[in-house]
């Protein structure tokens, strides 16, 4: 079972076997990218003979920003906050915000997961992260991998609500490019 509530294909021209193949591949690389579960709808059209590659995709629910308290458990001590980490994974974009924040005078490392602020200002909502834009960059990297090797013209629409790839090895003309989308419009449709 596909963990997106729609993932169509349409291969023009081709077989059933295309289309099995296609699929493996693109599930294959979001899932490697940790993408899968961001995405609620997925439609591809692939013509091999125009020859053109579509990706059109509605996104779940916004990723909510990345603050000190989903990196680490930050409790009150004297004279300041501490800060242990559970998540080293944003350590480095947690030193940034919290010495842009308080000063690096302020911010002390005594031992590798734990960060010690001098400051009454409680640190645990600052934004250490923005998921969505990293995720958003990941996105387009996996639409540029399952592309067609050879597509390099592309064009990437993204909404905070759903994004559209389009490659191919010709010029994208805005006919070729309206054409597409109606193709996708067909296939919501459907």
């Amino acid at each position: 079972m596909d963990p997106m509530e729609v993932f169509k294909i349409e291969v023009a021209g081709q077989e059933d076997f295309g289309k099995k193949k296609y699929r493996e591949l693109i599930m294959d690389i979001l899932q490697d990218l940790g993408l899968i579960r961001s995405i609620g709808r997925l439609y591809v059209y692939i013509d091999v003979m125009e020859p053109i590659f579509a990706v059109f995709g509605l996104l779940r629910s916004g990723i909510p920003p990345l603050t000190v308290k989903d990196v680490g458990d930050v409790m009150k001590v004297e004279g300041g906050y501490q800060i242990k980490i559970n998540d080293e994974e944003h350590m480095a974009d947690l030193l940034r915000v919290l010495w842009d924040r308080y000063g690096r005078e302020r911010v002390e490392q005594p031992v590798r997961d734990v960060v010690i602020i001098a400051s009454d200002t409680d640190p645990a909502g600052l934004m250490v992260a923005d998921l969505e834009a990293e995720f958003l960059q990941d996105l387009t990297d996996g639409l540029v991998r399952v592309a067609p090797e050879g597509f390099r013209n592309r064009r990437n629409e993204m909404t905070k609500d759903s994004f559209l790839f389009i490659a191919a090895e010709e010029t994208l003309t805005p006919e070729l490019i309206a054409k597409t989308k109606e193709k996708i419009r067909e296939m919501e449709n459907a």
